[in-house]
């Protein structure tokens, strides 16, 4: 971080959350589960559904409206506009070049990028580092979009169970120096690369294909990589564990992120979950979290924050910042 121009943080939050509930006993209808298993295998009570009409763009938009809206940035003053998803309208051109188009960031370059449910927090890194590396880019969008149900077999068990659909946004800005982002980390472990895939085209029967998914080996990844994902963010930020005040994580699986908790040391307080009420929204879940967590107050200018996911493949990421309230700076 250049101490003379500070650092890259972010300024301004926004969700969006489908209205369509699913709850858990219509999928253990569909998939043949015994009542009450989803709930206590993961945690997760129900999910949102986007409509049959609805568009990853439409919902993109929608959050990031409210993230420009927070952070009181016209979509004018945004010179990069990162679009985080496996579940675009169109295999090309980018989600984010629509998204583009639709709030008129006339000024940005627009691109998508992919990496699995930490792709948010892959993309808050990539933007950071573009808006140090060039002084010319003022302010960042960076958005976490999943319709995953349309990628789902209900009746399958393996994966029906997790998913749900929304968006989540955030516009970096500049910060004073010492606050924003801090570090990053970003690993690969590829052993389990096809644990949790979806491919391309029709099935035997012609259907689109569907997500497969082994769920306990993705347990079994984040069990060992995860921790030493964020350990590492910490190191790089010149802190250790202790110091973190919150933790936001992806929302795969309540009983995981309970274990990621234990594993680092820290107080089940310190972090924020919705997974048990929306759950595992893919690229949107920790942005969505994160912009919760900020509205109940949960998280203080000053805070040290960990944002940490991971993502099939796998790739495994956090993020280290110091939280920046420019209100609450204004009054000291």
């Amino acid at each position: 971080m250049d101490e003379q121009r500070g650092g890259v943080g972010i300024i301004g939050l926004g969700k969006f959350i489908p209205a369509r509930a699913l709850d858990n006993a219509e999928i253990e209808a569909q998939a043949g589960i015994e009542p009450g298993t989803i709930e206590k295998q993961t945690g997760i009570t129900r999910r949102f559904l986007v409509d049959e009409g609805g568009s990853a763009t439409e919902i993109a938009v929608a959050a990031s409206r409210q993230a420009l809206d927070a952070a009181g940035v016209d979509p004018k003053q945004i010179g990069l506009v990162l679009g985080c998803t496996f579940t675009p309208d169109y295999v090309f051109p980018a989600l984010a070049c629509d998204v583009h188009r639709t709030l008129g960031t006339t000024g940005a370059g627009a691109f998508d990028l992919m990496a699995n449910c930490t792709a948010f927090q892959v993309g808050a890194m990539v933007a950071s580092d573009r808006m140090l590396a060039d002084p010319s880019i003022e302010n960042a969008l960076v958005i976490g979009t999943a319709i995953v149900s349309r990628h789902i077999r209900w009746d399958d068990p393996n994966s029906a169970i997790y998913f749900g659909d929304g968006a989540g946004a955030a516009v970096l800005g500049r910060v004073p120096p010492g606050y924003g982002f801090l570090a990053h980390e970003v690993s690969s472990q590829t052993r389990a690369y096809e644990s949790v895939r979806l491919r391309r085209g029709t099935n035997e029967n012609g259907e689109r294909r569907a997500i497969e998914m082994n769920g306990m080996d993705v347990w079994k990844q984040v069990a060992q990589h995860q921790p030493g994902s964020v350990r590492r963010a910490v190191e790089k930020a010149g802190l250790t564990l202790r110091d973190v005040d919150f933790y936001i994580f992806h929302q795969a699986n309540l009983h995981l992120i309970t274990y990621l908790m234990s594993r680092l040391g820290a107080r089940p307080e310190r972090t924020y979950t919705n997974v048990e009420r929306i759950g595992n929204t893919a690229e949107a879940s920790i942005p969505i979290a994160l912009t919760e967590a900020v509205e109940q107050k949960k998280i203080a200018h000053g805070d040290v924050v960990v944002l940490s996911g991971v993502g099939a493949g796998f790739t495994f990421g956090a993020s280290v910042l110091r939280w920046y309230d420019p209100r609450v700076a204004a009054s000291e």
